[in-house]
């Protein structure tokens, strides 16, 4: 359980990275959106509510009429075929479920939360990550 504590503490420091200082001159300028969502699965019968975002990361927030056991089904089936991988998933106490997926473009956070009787919020947050920033493997003696 270890590593997904330590993905959520990325995913946090996103987030606060996101929300970043207003006493900065200038706010950061977000990402391309292709940069932070190279491959991006949208829940079904997606319906845009906001965006947020940081100098290396971008969150979207989606509503969907589609429950939240669908939804989290259908990104469990799309992270479980090439090119994803479903690194994480994991019940949050407040009821969400968080999914880490990767693939051989920026990693991608969903968090997905039933709203009642109105469908089901996801957020989805994806962030650049500079090659020279990724530790590459030993190489093989």
């Amino acid at each position: 359980m270890l590593p997904f504590r330590h993905l959520l503490s990325v995913a946090g420091l996103l987030l606060l990275a996101c929300r970043a200082d207003s006493s900065n001159s200038k706010p950061a300028t977000p990402p391309e959106f292709a940069k932070a969502f190279s491959n991006l699965p949208l829940p079904p019968n997606p319906e845009f509510v906001s965006r947020t975002g940081s100098a290396d990361a971008l969150q979207l927030t989606i509503h969907s009429p589609t429950g939240a056991d669908l939804v989290t089904e259908y990104y469990r089936n799309v992270f479980s075929h090439a090119p994803w991988r479903l690194v994480s998933d994991a019940k949050n106490a407040d009821g969400s479920t968080v999914l880490y997926a990767e693939h051989n473009g920026p990693p991608l956070w969903v968090r997905i939360w039933k709203l009642g009787d109105r469908g089901t919020m996801v957020e989805l947050t994806g962030a650049v990550i500079e090659k020279d920033s990724v530790k590459k493997s030993p190489a093989k003696k």
